[in-house]
């Protein structure tokens, strides 16, 4: 929720920073560094989320593959009433363990979503860990140094892919193609 919350603020942010460059015709350093920061916890803030997501499905797909639901729910400390969070998680595995089309969906869902997490992995993981996914001998040149993509505003950010193989990618990117992602899951949750 606080991803969405705060893309429109940041988008804004973007949109000035453009203007700024073109007004002064050359980088406004404080201000590219302040939305190369917020631009870089929205996406670490998204990263967090799908992540999370990813794991809960692979643990409960792993589960139920195993009959191990069951287990895991008497697991679960059932004597605390007043933590919303751990009762969630009983629903969820209820649900998963006894609805098929519940467990359709979360794979549907994580379908759409993957390509994302794979965007954001790879942008994550250059500005974090100062390498590639997986590949921790693929050193970026310049992690964090972002320039004004002319188009959308944002900060564009060359992120290694391997050690030959660069993209560029920035936070606008990674946002509309969550909003792509959203959108065909909403438009197909209709139909299932």
């Amino acid at each position: 929720m606080n991803i969405g919350i705060t893309d429109p603020d940041i988008t804004q942010y973007e949109y000035r920073l453009l203007e700024t460059y073109i007004k002064k015709e050359r980088t406004p350093s404080f201000e590219a560094m302040t939305v190369g920061a917020f631009s870089q916890m929205w996406i670490f803030a998204l990263y967090e989320v799908l992540r999370l997501w990813r794991d809960r499905r692979y643990e409960f797909s792993k589960l139920h593959k195993n009959g191990g639901i069951d287990l895991k729910l008497k697991s679960l400390n059932s004597d605390d009433d007043m933590n919303v969070t751990l009762q969630d998680r009983r629903k969820q595995l209820e649900k998963y363990r006894d609805d098929q089309s519940f467990r359709d969906e979360v794979e549907y869902c994580w379908g759409q979503l993957e390509p994302v997490y794979r965007m954001v992995e790879l942008y994550r993981i250059n500005m974090a860990k100062h390498a590639a996914p997986g590949k921790s001998n693929a050193i970026p040149m310049a992690p964090g140094y972002g320039r004004i993509n002319m188009l959308c505003d944002a900060l564009d950010y060359e992120l290694i892919v391997d050690r030959v193989s660069f993209e560029l990618l920035n936070r606008r990117d990674v946002a509309d193609n969550l909003r792509e992602a959203l959108l065909v899951i909403r438009a197909n949750k209709k139909t299932l």
